[in-house]
């Protein structure tokens, strides 16, 4: 299979993975799984509102830990099925809006701070839409989403929570998730050359890094094996240090899976070449110091390999 379109598939699959760190709300409906009922549309909107953040926790982990700022291609690109590129993104990317039955991309809020945003809790922003807010010129975004009069989707349905928006911010631990990534874009970058995974941390390996400088254009480099580009460091979320992944001991994907999740420093990511280069395993450390768990379970370690995480 062609690396760009592993990356398509294991992006769409780890989109997933993203929203259900945070415990995205799923829903029930008959026929093709659209929507049907009033409750079933909420927590669609709901859905959507995770999506666009892990497309933007996805861009900062291409542009050295800052965020969009306006819907374009760029943002577009991090979105499900597209190419992670700052180009290229299909229909399929657009978010599915169940109260209009249109596919739509999120608007460009104009909120400067989670204050105002608190204080504006009765505005209306347009029925099922997605509205993304840039913070500081990429430092933080806040996303908001619309019910079905184009009132504010709120945290509950009862009491305070119908009364208190909710609101997806920047979050450090999704944004070392989309560290993770990056680095599992690198690692399938570099099989797209030369037919393996990297072994080691060296210069061939760092130059299939994302090279988006944020607010600059992509540097060019002679050897870079995509888009004759030069590889950048990531921004670790917790240290705000740029860093290159550190590499791993771990000799199975299925070692590193299920060890129960040992020391490592807060945002460092981890790199485990697997069986000379036929697989990787990739590791990240937590705001405790140790490595983020698997699916609620303390005894494993939540671990990125060429299938994604099983």
């Amino acid at each position: 299979m062609k690396a760009k379109s592993r990356l398509a598939i294991l992006f769409g699959a780890l989109v997933v993975v993203a929203m259900l760190w945070r415990q995205a709300p799923a829903f029930a409906a008959p026929g093709l799984g659209l929507p049907e009922t009033p409750e079933d549309k909420l927590e669609y909107v709901k859905k959507n509102m995770r999506k666009v953040q892990a497309a933007a926790e996805r861009y900062a982990g291409h542009h050295q830990g800052r965020y969009p700022v306006k819907i374009d291609r760029a943002f577009q690109s991090y979105f499900p099925f597209g190419s992670a590129d700052d180009v290229n993104f299909t229909t399929l990317s657009c978010n599915y809006n169940p109260y209009t039955n249109t596919k739509e991309m999120p608007v460009l809020g104009k909120l400067k701070s989670v204050a105002e945003a608190l204080q504006a809790k009765s505005a209306r922003i347009g029925i099922g839409v997605t509205e993304y807010s840039p913070i500081g010129d990429g430092k933080g975004y806040i996303i908001r989403g619309g019910a079905g009069k184009g009132e504010i989707v709120t945290v509950g349905r009862t009491g305070r929570d119908a009364k208190t928006p909710l609101l997806l911010t920047n979050d450090s631990k999704l944004a070392v998730l989309a560290n993770m990534m990056a680095v599992q874009f690198a690692a399938e970058s570099y099989y797209e050359k030369f037919g393996k995974f990297p072994v080691s941390l060296d210069a061939e390996f760092k130059n299939c890094f994302p090279n988006h400088a944020f607010g600059q254009q992509p540097q060019k480099g002679i050897d870079s094996p995509i888009a004759t580009s030069t590889g950048l460091p990531l921004r670790n979320p917790f240290t705000q240090k740029l860093e290159w992944p550190v590499l791993g001991r771990f000799k199975t994907v299925k070692e590193a899976r299920f060890t129960p999740p040992g020391e490592l420093k807060p945002g460092v990511i981890e790199y485990n070449p697997i069986d000379g280069g036929k697989d990787y395993a990739i590791r990240a450390g937590g705001p405790d110091g140790k490595a983020f768990i698997r699916h609620k379970n303390d005894q494993q370690t939540f671990t990125l390999s060429k299938q994604g995480e099983l």
